[in-house]
Parts: C-alpha cells; structure tokens; sequence
C-alpha cells in the first residue's frame, strides 16, 4: 500500500479516537485498559501489569494505586517469602465499573458509527478484526482473497 494510505487511516483514527473521548463511563480509557487486563485473570503480578499496559514500573503502580483507592482493583502479597512480589485483583467494585465502562464505550462508538448504513458497519468490523499489532505477522490468506467481505 502506498505510505498516503496509511496517513488517511492514521488521521481518521486519530479523528475516531478524539470523537471516542478519554472518559468511558467511570473510567477513564487507561483505567479501563488496566482494569480489562486484570478481568483476564484471577490476578497479575504488578510486573505483568506492566507489561500488559506498556508503561514504566513506576506508571503500572501510579495506576494500582489509582484503582485501589477507587476500590477497583486490590493489592495481595504472593507467599513466596520475596515481598516485592505483589499481585493485583480486579474487585467485584472493578468489575462492575469496566462492565458499566464497556457499555459507555459501546454506546460511543454506535453513536460515531450512525452514518454508516449496516452492511457498511459490518465491513469496517471485519476490516477491524483482522488488525494486528505491528510485530505480529498478518493472518495468512490465499492470493487474491479480501481482508474482509466486500460490501453489497
């Protein structure tokens, strides 16, 4: 594909996510990454956390901290004698913040996608799913074969 291509999807992206706004519900769109990772597991180590979210040890604690005052996420000490390991659970409070969050976000993105009509909706969701991170490879298709069903 040629490179203005890919700024068109990079500014409407851009344009999408200021539309989309910082706030879903209680949470905010980097509490509510936080809080989906934690839903995924029993618990995380604050390592994984870190990992999970790409920020700093220190950024990944900020954030624990955060939830736990809210009540979102708890904080336990893994009985492995070494006191720096610390896990992180989601609460049942955390829960049903993200589930509240997820409909708010859901709700957003209908409202930004009004003007599409349904066939052009599902389009963009089978083009939507086959993104990948830019590391990973691209899902494997025969020569010729679209991304995603054309619209009719």
């Amino acid at each position: 594909m040629e490179e203005p291509v890919y700024e068109a999807i990079a500014a409407a992206l851009d344009r999408w996510n200021n539309l989309l706004g910082r706030q879903h519900g209680p949470l905010s769109r980097p509490q509510r990454r936080a809080l989906r990772l934690l839903a995924g597991q029993p618990s995380l180590r604050v390592s994984e956390l870190t990992l999970g979210l790409g920020q700093s040890t220190a950024g990944a604690t900020r954030m624990v901290n955060m939830l736990e005052s809210l009540g979102y996420a708890r904080r336990s000490r893994v009985s492995t004698g070494d006191r720096r390991q610390v896990n992180v659970s989601l609460t049942p409070e955390g829960r049903a913040a993200l589930e509240a969050s997820d409909r708010a976000f859901v709700a957003k993105v209908a409202a930004s996608l009004r003007g599409l009509s349904q066939v052009e909706a599902e389009h963009l969701a089978a083009l939507l799913r086959n993104l990948r991170p830019p590391h990973t490879n691209p899902p494997r298709r025969e020569a010729g074969e679209p991304l995603a069903p054309s619209p009719a």
